[in-house]
């Protein structure tokens, strides 16, 4: 039943990144009517995105493994690994909503938050590109491969994540969180 209802309330990829893609342009115009030096404002958006890699682990691995109906929601993609990708509106509106405005209420100026908020959308954007591409990047979504770049690695941990151990490798776009907190698959 949850599951339904969450892929009925649902955009699949690349529709998906309409909800952040909307949030950055928001922050962006926000941003850009501060009058904040260009080097700071690049600064806030590098520390987001980097702050995003490890709200991305949290979130998968507390949310999305732990708290229903999320839990259920994301049990069907495990399951179902080559179906395409769908975030339920009821995961991506708060989410998108919360990048937006937690960072001006913890940093109690509009400026600075405006580009931290950018800085985590666009990591949320590109986390979802990435996840993606290592379920479609290659032939029938094979999610062992032997390869040794980044996207590779990212790859094998992924499928380590979907195939052996759904307790260990929550990070898509870094290892660094898996391998702080504990959670690294084997090498």
């Amino acid at each position: 039943m949850a599951e339904a209802a969450g892929n009925r309330l649902a955009l699949g990829y690349p529709g998906s990144l309409v909800v952040s893609g909307a949030g950055m342009l928001l922050a962006g115009y926000v941003l850009a009517e501060t009058g904040l030096p260009p080097w700071l404002a690049l600064a806030l958006m590098v520390g987001g995105f980097v702050l995003w890699t490890l709200l991305e682990y949290l979130l998968h691995r507390f949310v999305l493994h732990g708290l229903w109906p999320f839990k259920a929601w994301h049990e069907l993609h495990h399951r179902l690994p080559d179906e395409p990708i769908r975030i339920p509106l009821a995961f991506s509106v708060p989410l998108a909503l919360v990048m937006l405005m937690a960072p001006t209420l913890l940093l109690r100026n509009v400026a600075l938050g405006a580009a931290l908020a950018i800085g985590l959308l666009a990591g949320e954007i590109i986390q979802e590109v990435v996840h993606e591409r290592l379920h479609r990047g290659s032939a029938g979504g094979d999610l062992s491969d032997k390869g040794r770049g980044w996207l590779a690695v990212r790859r094998r941990e992924h499928g380590f994540h979907h195939t052996q151990d759904a307790r260990r490798a929550f990070g898509t776009l870094s290892g660094f969180w898996d391998r702080f907190l504990g959670t690294a698959p084997p090498r």
